[in-house]
């Protein structure tokens, strides 16, 4: 069987759990050698690629230092990245924007939004020199609507739909493509983290909050980690070859629009 990404290189930020690593091991068993970057390494994560038989680099960067960005670039020299994916994230503060302090909300969008564009910026750099590039760009299902205690991240990732359109448009000459997945509720340990907050906020039970996010969509369950990985092999490949500035919900259903 023809392995669709056979000879490309990809760097996962936020890459050594959760969606990021799902992600990272999808596009490895296509044929990618993979970059793991990520605040806290796990040399465990980078096992599980180089099991699949792929080339697998670990690096330790904060994706909203700028000095760090460049310099993880620099060390992986001559060699391309081929596939970015911007996954690293975090789902900020959980209140009100009549509650917001500045610097929960500065955070949260270091993370979300400056860290991609470092990375972006980064990445294109060598992309457009090969004239040849994919980006994805991990934003999330409230992209399309708002949420209630959430209108921080919310704003993250609206911002990141734009971001991702724009440098869909200013690279397609160089036959370089950008698209963004949007998921649903993912079952990871993060979803948990973010359960637990609000469960406390609304002052009922995880296991009923769990009940209620589940069910929000039509089909009534989370989204697994490895059905994101199976959308990036799609938009990272010849698949999706006349997709860019595309958002794809990963919803359950949830979001059609």
């Amino acid at each position: 069987m023809k392995l669709l990404l056979k000879n490309k290189r990809a760097l996962i930020t936020g890459g050594c759990q959760g969606i990021g690593l799902a992600i990272a091991k999808s596009l490895a068993q296509e044929g990618a050698d993979i970059v793991l970057a990520d605040l806290k390494p796990r040399e465990q994560a980078a096992e599980e690629i180089r099991a699949l038989g792929r080339d697998c680099v670990l690096c330790q960067v904060d994706v909203t230092d700028e000095a760090q960005v460049v310099g993880m670039f620099e060390k992986l020299g001559g060699a391309p990245v081929d596939i970015l994916v911007n996954c690293a994230g975090t789902y900020g503060p959980v209140k009100r924007i009549a509650e917001m302090d500045r610097a929960s909300w500065d955070s949260a969008f270091a993370l979300n939004m400056t860290g991609t564009m470092l990375c972006t910026r980064e990445a294109l750099k060598g992309m457009i020199a090969r004239k040849s590039g994919n980006i994805i760009n991990i934003a999330s299902n409230v992209a399309r609507r708002g949420l209630v205690d959430r209108g921080c991240y919310v704003s993250t990732k609206w911002a990141m739909l734009g971001f991702t359109q724009t440098v869909a448009l200013e690279n397609v000459s160089y036959n370089i493509r950008a698209n963004s997945i949007l998921p649903g509720p993912v079952d990871t340990p993060h979803l948990d983290e973010v359960m637990k907050i609000h469960a406390s906020r609304d002052a009922i039970t995880l296991e009923a909050m769990a009940t209620s996010w589940r069910d929000g969509a039509p089909m009534k369950r989370f989204i697994e980690a490895e059905e994101i990985g199976k959308v990036a092999v799609f938009l990272a490949s010849d698949m999706s070859s006349a997709m860019t500035g595309q958002g794809i919900n990963v919803t359950g259903g949830f979001i059609m629009t």
